[in-house]
């Protein structure tokens, strides 16, 4: 999924928790894509050759994967990563003794990404650095799927605001 409705759904999956949780689940929901993406497209940016990221859809994947660095796969990898995740999950709840309830905005964005990306772009590495294996999903760049998507979260919205000033 593409970082804007990252971003989007999380903050609806938070809706009813006090607004620190809320924005700090919607950063953790799109950290994911902006460590891999973003030193890239900063980078990108900088050297002027920014233009490559303007149209990310099916026709353009071979042609942008083949323009972008190794290293941005890896942090992929490890963004991606359910077992990464957990080390980190449980690193943290063993030297805190808790885990904040926004931490959960990471995993879904994985979650997410699962059934949301594949094989030609980014198929997402859930279960590196243990396995290889990559699910071959309906890519988010695809026209229909991008309207379908914020089709429902125009109507998903606009059903919790409703629902909040009645």
């Amino acid at each position: 999924m593409d970082i804007l409705a990252h971003a989007l759904w999380t903050n609806l999956a938070y809706w009813n928790a006090d607004t620190s949780t809320r924005l700090w689940a919607t950063a953790f929901g799109v950290a994911p894509d902006a460590l891999s993406f973003g030193p890239e497209l900063v980078r990108s940016m900088v050297s002027r050759q920014a233009k490559k990221w303007r149209k990310v859809d099916e026709s353009t994947f071979e042609d942008i994967n083949r323009t972008i660095p190794r290293w941005v796969f890896r942090l992929y990898d490890i963004t991606h990563s359910i077992p990464i995740w957990s080390v980190v999950f449980f690193g943290w709840w063993w030297l805190v003794g808790s885990m904040p309830l926004a931490y959960l905005g990471w995993l879904g964005h994985i979650l997410v990404d699962i059934p949301t990306h594949s094989k030609r772009f980014f198929p997402t590495p859930f279960l590196w650095p243990l396995s290889d294996y990559k699910f071959d999903g309906i890519s988010w760049g695809v026209r229909w799927f991008m309207i379908a998507n914020y089709g429902s979260l125009a109507v998903t919205y606009l059903i919790v605001m409703l629902a909040a000033w009645t």
